[in-house]
């Protein structure tokens, strides 16, 4: 069993107890935070008796490694694909969806930390890939870095939302067994239907995309818009390409998600390619599907939106999301990933504060609505 817990997203892991646990802070366990009595409802190992057990220190803390880069791959003047050699097991770690890395260079302050999405991980040949999109002084730092990168992780809450508890069992295959079946067998069968997913991705959005898709396994069928303006529609299919992932259960098309919006907040159809036809053009219109079906949140059983907070807004909003649905990026300010410093902190209407790099379950409805 798997248990989700929606304020922390290391509780019961390797990392937990966190640094957090010693200075009286953390975020699960009701006794570590100051309190007399058990009351934190998490269902999986107790986070106390961990704790005590270890002789009440922090059980792994996640440390600068010196990390060989295999491969660095320039795509246009700003955007880098780095390939990354690492252990297996932390490969393996990296495989999980929403898992993202901090890098620096080698020597430098841990002032030039930046948070980068695993964009695929290879346990079998042990390396992760990211994609680096150049915009001031760290990342030209990491990017000249031919050799060697200082790699920290893995971190897990790179993916926010309530629709994440769900996940898991979306991947619980339906057999396809509709060929030479009677559909009297089907319909009567106990296995669950195949769950269907709607991507929309923007600039380096695509990369954690990847990696949840890679996840996924093609257990889902699922549906990706990809917004090619900031890397190039050429990019994202070379990657969707290479990781084999345009097949009969992931259909990419492309659009721009700022005319997709436009459509949306008009109350005009949202015009969808057939699954099985070709790619759309960027630069297709609705006019250019006529007989398309409308896109409704109703069609899918899970919305990920992998773009800037602009865009997680007000798609949301316009297609009237349920939050048990959504599932989105972190794009809170990430400094030290353990909870400490404080930098990701956000304070809802009611008070309470969340360490964005600690939760995953988020439910930001203040922050959905369009400004």
């Amino acid at each position: 069993m798997t248990y989700l817990n929606p304020i922390c997203a290391d509780v019961g892991t390797r990392n937990c107890p966190c640094p957090l646990a010693e200075t009286g802070d953390c975020l699960v366990c009701s006794r570590l935070s100051g309190r007399r009595a058990c009351d934190c409802r998490w269902a999986g190992v107790c986070v106390y008796n961990e704790y005590i057990q270890n002789g009440s220190k922090v059980r792994a803390w996640r440390e600068d490694r010196s990390t060989e880069i295999l491969q660095r791959l320039w795509r246009g003047d700003d955007l880098v694909l780095l390939q990354l050699a690492v252990p297996r097991g932390f490969a393996l770690e990296a495989s999980q969806p929403g898992s993202f890395l901090f890098l620096k260079a080698p020597g430098a302050s841990e002032l030039t930390n930046v948070p980068v999405s695993v964009m695929a991980a290879d346990a079998e040949h042990g390396s992760i890939w990211g994609a680096l999109k150049i915009l001031s002084a760290k990342t030209k730092a990491l990017a000249a870095c031919e050799e060697f990168l200082e790699v920290r992780g893995v971190y897990r809450s790179g993916l926010l939302g309530k629709g994440l508890a769900g996940m898991q069992a979306d991947r619980i295959r339906r057999l396809d067994s509709g060929i030479g079946e009677p559909a009297e067998k089907l319909q009567n069968s106990d296995l669950p239907a195949r769950k269907r997913w709607l991507i929309l991705t923007k600039g380096v959005g695509f990369a954690p995309a990847i990696n949840l898709l890679r996840w996924a396994a093609g257990r889902i069928d699922v549906h990706v818009i990809a917004d090619p303006e900031k890397v190039g529609e050429d990019v994202i299919r070379e990657q969707f390409g290479a990781w084999q992932l345009e097949n009969d259960h992931i259909h990419l098309e492309f659009q721009s998600l700022a005319k997709l919006l436009d459509r949306l907040e008009a109350a005009s159809p949202l015009l969808q390619t057939d699954p099985h036809a070709p790619a759309s053009s960027t630069h297709g219109t609705p006019a250019d599907h006529p007989t398309a079906p409308t896109l409704q949140q109703s069609n899918y059983d899970r919305i990920f939106l992998l773009a800037s907070d602009y865009y997680i807004k007000r798609l949301s909003a316009a297609m009237k999301i349920p939050p048990e649905k959504l599932v989105f990026c972190n794009n809170f300010h990430l400094c030290c990933g353990e909870g400490i410093c404080g930098a990701c902190g956000h304070v809802d209407a009611a008070g309470n504060l969340s360490r964005m790099c600690k939760c995953r379950e988020f439910s930001a409805l203040d922050l959905l609505l369009p400004e």
